[in-house]
């Protein structure tokens, strides 16, 4: 609640400051861009804690200078991914909505029928009639009445179900009744047409809706095919381009890092500029494939439709074979039920047509995206040429991750029946090279080996990332998550919105350790007498040596030894000496482990808004074994 709060208060603020200046921007696509920029605490507007106000100015001027500039790579996927979840998800209740549109406009052609009480004159029951031939022939959708042919075939077939007398009963019923009723003379009067359409009697105006939607089926998939064809030759080449620009190699440490080095006359700015555009061809491909398969799905349910709709058919032939009357209650159901099935047909055309729409909704965007295709193509050597994701797979298809020093598990692609059920993280990219190169979209190879580590699958493009993702997965797994922090145009692409979620409130997701000086082991020889001139002849180290000098300096010898000796006397002292060996040592370093158990927490239930005095308290800590 906090947090949704600051959010409306921090949206009417920045949406103040885009008006200054003159920034075309809709609230909800703010609104959608900011809390996505809210899953990163390091912004400051999250948690319980009442907002730092700098924190708040801060992160307003940082969001109205990237809106700003709207034409940049990240700001076109965001636009995008709005774009495409506001109509792509919404299409079902978008059907529903057009259908309740038509009936909105009808609304007052259907009230002018519902609200006369009584006809008692000839002209008022022709006019009644004429509007709800108008308002039945509107809403089926079967052709415009204002032509006459269709004007006198709706007509017909409403005669033929209610007649003049039957009108003026109509009119004295109450008036949900009347609604009821209208609702099912339009149902009656569309089968009935439909039914005559079939046998070559009627159908003026009406489309072929089974011929249509079958050529707009054919049209819409050929042009997402030539989209997705040149989609694809975009992403074969900046993603060969960057494969040749990141070189995996060892540090001092042992540790596999990636460095960036661009080909001459190309520079490091450039090669971001190729991995943001990379970025945004992706998602484009994403959302293309996603509308082939809607596609796919139109193509198989009206597949069905047209299959019941003939089935309908001829269970209404059946019936009405060689009769002239037929009772009302078997025939006006087949009628009812032709005019469902011609609805279903009329809803997949709104679908297809909605299609259509994202479709050219999402070409707007991708013509505001100002790439060189150039700039990529001067990143490859000479004699190369951009590869495939096949291609590129195939080259890597005889390698697996070892799996010594590994933390994690890899399990071989062989033991999968199915590779195309297996979810993948990050939709099959390389999990190492994606934070480690700052977000480049290099996909990975599953037949290296699945990585699995917290429940989770991944995949990496080479042995070498897939050695160092194994080592420390959970460490990756977490800069992956920073990484989506800083560019939060990956958050929806990659599906890992949730896990973001989870860690919203935590700045620090992994602390590594500080590194320690790098040690080497050598051999040191040095000169056993560097300096011949500063030796001393007369030098001695025996202890006793020099005594017997301080003896003969003292002329001592032929003293006389007396009984006692003076408490004084430095002769009492005893002397030793001691050499060492050397000896080898070890240093043994400590490894530090830890243990997660889940934090208590209960909820007292009655604290308010009860009338006796009686409170419950709810444990809601989560069970160990979670």
């Amino acid at each position: 609640m906090h947090c949704d709060g600051a959010i409306r208060n921090i949206e009417k603020e920045i949406l103040r400051e885009c008006t200054n200046k003159n920034i075309q921007v809709h609230e909800n696509f703010v609104n959608y861009y900011l809390k996505l920029l809210s899953l990163d605490p390091s912004w400051g507007i999250t948690g319980k804690d009442v907002l730092n106000r700098n924190d708040v100015q801060r992160f307003i001027k940082h969001v109205v200078n990237k809106l700003e500039d709207e034409y940049t790579a990240p700001m076109i996927t965001l636009k995008m991914q709005y774009y495409f979840t506001c109509n792509f998800q919404q299409k079902n209740k978008m059907v529903k909505r057009n259908r309740a549109e038509l009936l909105l406009r009808l609304k007052v052609l259907e009230q002018e029928i519902i609200d006369v009480k009584t006809v008692s004159e000839e002209d008022y029951i022709n006019v009644l009639y004429k509007k709800m031939v108008y308002y039945i022939g509107l809403a089926s959708g079967l052709g415009s009445p204002s032509i006459e042919s269709v004007y006198k075939e709706v007509r017909a077939a409403l005669g033929s179900i209610l007649d003049r007398n039957e009108i003026k009963e109509f009119t004295t019923q109450p008036r949900y009744v009347k609604l009821d009723n209208l609702a099912e003379f339009t149902k009656l009067v569309t089968g009935i047409r439909l039914f005559n359409r079939d046998c070559g009697k009627g159908g003026e105006g009406m489309e072929d809706l089974p011929k249509l939607i079958n050529e707009a089926l054919d049209a819409t998939g050929a042009e997402l095919q030539a989209t997705l064809v040149q989609i694809m030759d975009k992403v074969n080449l900046m993603t060969t381009a960057l494969d040749f620009v990141y070189f995996t190699e060892l540090n001092e440490r042992n540790r596999y890092v990636i460095e960036c080095r661009p080909p001459k006359g190309v520079t490091v700015s450039d090669v971001e500029t190729v991995r943001d555009t990379l970025i945004v061809y992706r998602q484009y491909e994403v959302y293309i494939r996603k509308l082939l398969e809607e596609v796919d799905k139109i193509e198989t349910t009206s597949g069905h439709i047209f299959s019941n709709l003939q089935h309908a058919l001829i269970e209404l032939h059946r019936v009405v074979k060689h009769r002239i009357a037929i009772p009302v209650n078997q025939v006006f159901p087949h009628f009812i039920k032709l005019s469902d099935i011609w609805c279903n047909l009329q809803d997949q055309t709104i679908l297809l047509a909605k299609v259509n729409q994202i479709m050219t909704g999402l070409q707007r965007y991708i013509k505001f995206l100002n790439f060189n295709d150039v700039t990529a193509e001067m990143m490859l050597p000479a004699g190369e040429s951009p590869m495939t994701d096949a291609q590129r797979l195939d080259k890597t298809r005889w390698l697996t991750i070892p799996t010594e020093k590994s933390k994690a598990k890899i399990v071989d692609i062989t033991n999968y029946t199915s590779i195309d059920r297996l979810k993948l993280e990050y939709l099959g990219f390389c999990a190492w090279k994606l934070f480690v190169t700052d977000g480049a979209l290099l996909p990975g190879n599953p037949s290296l080996g699945i990585i699995k580590s917290m429940h989770m699958n991944f995949v990496c493009s080479s042995v070498e990332a897939g050695v160092a993702f194994s080592h420390e997965p959970e460490k990756c797994v977490m800069e992956g998550i920073n990484l989506a922090r800083r560019k939060i145009e990956l958050i929806n692409l990659l599906g890992i919105k949730s896990r973001l979620i989870l860690v919203q409130n935590i700045k620090e997701l992994f602390k590594e350790p500080p590194e320690l000086p790098l040690t080497e082991d050598v051999e040191i020889q040095t000169e056993i007498h560097p300096l011949e001139d500063a030796i001393d002849k007369n030098y001695c180290w025996n202890v006793w040596d020099l005594r017997r000098r301080a003896i003969l300096f003292a002329n001592l010898s032929h003293c006389k030894t007396l009984s006692c000796q003076p408490q004084t006397s430095h002769y009492k002292v005893n002397f030793k000496t001691q050499t060492w060996e050397t000896k080898n040592q070890e240093c043994q370093t400590r490894r530090d482990n830890y243990s997660n158990v889940p934090r208590p927490l209960n909820y007292f239930f009655g604290l308010r808004g009860r009338k006796d005095n009686k409170q419950f308290i709810i444990e809601l800590t989560r069970p160990v074994e979670e």
